[in-house]
């Protein structure tokens, strides 16, 4: 695909025949910016918490600020303690929002304001605060291979997404966290920090140790990891597969694949099941 356009609109057109995909005319109400087609994608729609707060629709991301910081206080994701508690020799990184507008696919209205709290990972100091990173996901060629055996075998085969994962997983070490800009005053930032309980986002390892957390609870249930892939796991007639938040079960029977579904709820991961 390629953007045509300038400072009336622009258009986006499929470059193997010229289809014409969007035609945007600057009295559009999906134009938005200088006429720049990144601007389309990307104005507005992913920002930081100054930059929410000085959009039109600043409310709403103060609304959905309250929410995601009122959801980790009720999951006990951090204990909130006094500055002076924090050791001299620990870091105390910054809280991070990143604001974000979700809109429909066809028509691009507004359906959602959403806010995530992270950690500042650009902040951490590698063998003060976190160490390994790396974190394995399915290989492609594995997840064509295993959908291709699926269909010749006419196996049963479900989606599912982790909620909500990182910090399903408990913290690696001890971290604190400023408390968020917005939300509280100048004075409780400046004399409380948080001690964080939970595998928040935005951390370097943040990955990694959801999937460390993750192949555990898979070994508790009884599944074995593939010597061919990390993220390909198999008990009985059931094979499991992990790309970072999302899975795909596969099996001879639908009723194989509830039954890990239900052991994995029962070790408090929470999962949403796509059918």
């Amino acid at each position: 695909y390629i953007w045509i356009g300038g400072q009336d609109g622009f258009q986006l057109l499929g470059t193997a025949n010229g289809t014409e995909f969007y035609d945007i005319e600057k009295s559009n109400s999906l134009y938005s910016g200088n006429g720049n087609p990144y601007d389309l994608t990307m104005y507005g729609n992913t920002m930081y918490y100054h930059q929410a707060m000085a959009q039109p629709d600043a409310k709403e991301f103060k609304k959905a600020a309250i929410q995601e910081f009122t959801d980790h206080c009720n999951k006990d994701y951090w204990d909130l303690i006094p500055i002076d508690q924090v050791p001299e020799d620990h870091q105390i990184l910054d809280a991070v929002w990143s604001m974000k507008r979700k809109r429909d696919i066809k028509t691009r209205k507004v359906i959602k304001h959403k806010a995530r709290l992270n950690v500042h990972g650009g902040q951490q100091e590698l063998g003060e605060t976190y160490y390994e990173t790396y974190a394995a996901v399915v290989n492609w060629f594995t997840v064509r291979l295993i959908m291709l055996l699926s269909i010749l075998n006419k196996w049963k085969t479900r989606q599912i997404d982790f909620v909500l994962a990182f910090p399903q997983a408990d913290i690696e070490q001890d971290l604190f966290m400023k408390l968020p800009k917005g939300l509280v005053d100048g004075k409780t930032r400046s004399e409380y920090v948080l001690k964080l309980k939970k595998n928040l986002y935005g951390q370097k390892q943040a990955a990694r140790v959801w999937n460390e957390h993750l192949k555990n609870g898979l070994f508790k249930i009884g599944f074995v990891p593939s010597k061919i892939d990390d993220c390909l796991f198999y008990r009985d007639n059931v094979i499991f597969m992990n790309y970072v938040d999302d899975g795909i079960l596969c099996a001879t029977d639908d009723q194989s694949i509830d039954s890990v579904i239900q052991e994995l709820r029962a070790l408090k991961f929470e999962i949403e099941d796509k059918g």
